[in-house]
């Protein structure tokens, strides 16, 4: 059995080379005992029957009463996991976005059809990742996992130590006490020090209406998931008056008018823009109302607001009509940078169109419709539905 140890004094060439060792171990069909946020666990490749009996022989002993035991398919990225297995709703899969990679085991309900492409895509018998009704999944934040799990290509089970009886499950001590994993057939431990959390992650249960239940609470409480449940999004452009208001008022039609089916869950997304260089309290231009009604939406009551730090803090993701206007939220919170982006995938500036004649607002509405729907799309939210407009003190 080969230990390997990585810390901060690990240089990335050896960490490179240690992960490639372990992933192939697990592409020749050995198990491999790796770290996640939650706790360490032994993985072994689900579709080499002779791999998998050798995990049964842990969760499944001969000695004991059958009992069910499903094993969680540990996917590197969240892309894979739509890639392998059909997951229809919005709703659905915006959650996943936003809770992976991360503690949280999601149990995704199958139809007969979808359970059926979903082990075909995974090459794996009925029974091992579903309980014949849901199929169980995470994506572990753990970069090292990640990297471990991708360059192996293989789909990989997994259950945590304890259940092999070497608790506590935090490090690798108990199981590389007396030699007791390479005992049972270990062939490669990473081991990255105490894990994150130490408890079990979060089982949030998928529900084919679109909603979800806790069926266990851990690394994350109920609050944190309802959280993870809610978006806010904010336009930001200078005044608050032309692009970033029209850009909100396109995005609430966008939301009202998506068909629901495609959703399947009463998720709520807030709205909501301002400018950089904005005053509080001024109505959107007469033009920017012209510009929305010649696209068939109806214009927002408006009240222009400033960027405040609070607003970018509470905000999911963060879209601007320049770079500059990116770099001046950034500047109020550095760490909205990651969720802060120009509304142009591109990253085109969208021109201002305050004092030049109407046609050119409504080009600018125009502009803004077709990158809003493919912002909202990216999002996965079309046909979420919209919170309440904020109400906005009138200036006195």
């Amino acid at each position: 059995m080969v230990v390997a140890t990585l810390g901060i004094q690990t240089t990335p060439a050896e960490r490179d080379r240690v992960e490639r060792q372990a992933a192939d171990a697990l592409r020749a069909g050995g198990l491999v005992i790796l770290p996640t946020e939650t706790v360490y666990g032994v993985f072994g490749d689900m579709s080499n029957p002779e791999t998998l009996a050798r995990l049964d022989r842990f969760t499944k002993p001969a000695d004991q009463p059958a009992a069910p035991y499903w094993y969680t398919w540990h996917a590197p990225s969240v892309g894979a996991v739509f890639d392998a297995v059909p997951v229809p709703l919005a709703f659905h899969r915006m959650l996943m976005r936003r809770l992976l990679p991360g503690p949280v085991q999601f149990k995704l309900p199958l139809t007969a059809a979808q359970r059926a492409r979903a082990l075909k895509a995974l090459n794996t018998p009925p029974g091992v990742t579903d309980d014949g009704m849901h199929l169980l999944v995470r994506v572990p934040a753990l970069a090292t996992t990640q990297r471990v799990l991708e360059l192996a290509g293989v789909h990989a089970a997994a259950f945590r130590l304890s259940t092999a009886g070497w608790a506590p499950d935090r490090t690798t001590d108990a199981a590389l006490a007396d030699n007791k994993a390479a005992d049972a057939g270990i062939g490669f431990v990473i081991d990255e020090g105490p894990c994150k959390f130490g408890v079990n992650s979060t089982a949030v249960r998928l529900l084919p209406d679109g909603g979800y239940v806790l069926d266990g609470e851990g690394a994350y409480d109920a609050r944190m998931i309802a959280k993870h449940a809610k978006m806010q999004i904010l336009f930001v452009c200078t005044g608050n008056t032309c692009r970033s208001p029209m850009a909100e008022a396109i995005a609430r039609s966008m939301l009202e008018e998506s068909p629901a089916e495609t959703t399947g869950s009463p998720v709520t997304v807030t709205l909501v823009s301002a400018g950089t260089n904005a005053a509080s309290g001024a109505p959107a231009s007469p033009q920017t109302g012209v510009a929305l009604r010649e696209l068939g939406v109806e214009p927002l009551p408006h009240r222009s607001r400033p960027l405040t730090r609070s607003l970018v803090a509470e905000s999911d993701a963060i879209f601007t009509m320049s770079d500059w206007h990116r770099d001046e939220v950034v500047a109020l919170d550095p760490s909205a940078a990651t969720r802060t982006m120009p509304l142009d995938p591109g990253a085109q500036d969208v021109p201002d169109p305050v004092g030049l004649p109407q046609e050119v607002y409504n080009r600018t509405a125009a502009q803004l419709r077709e990158l809003v729907r493919t912002r909202l799309t990216e999002l996965d939210v079309l046909g979420a539905q919209p919170a309440e407009t904020p109400r906005k003190k009138e200036p006195r």
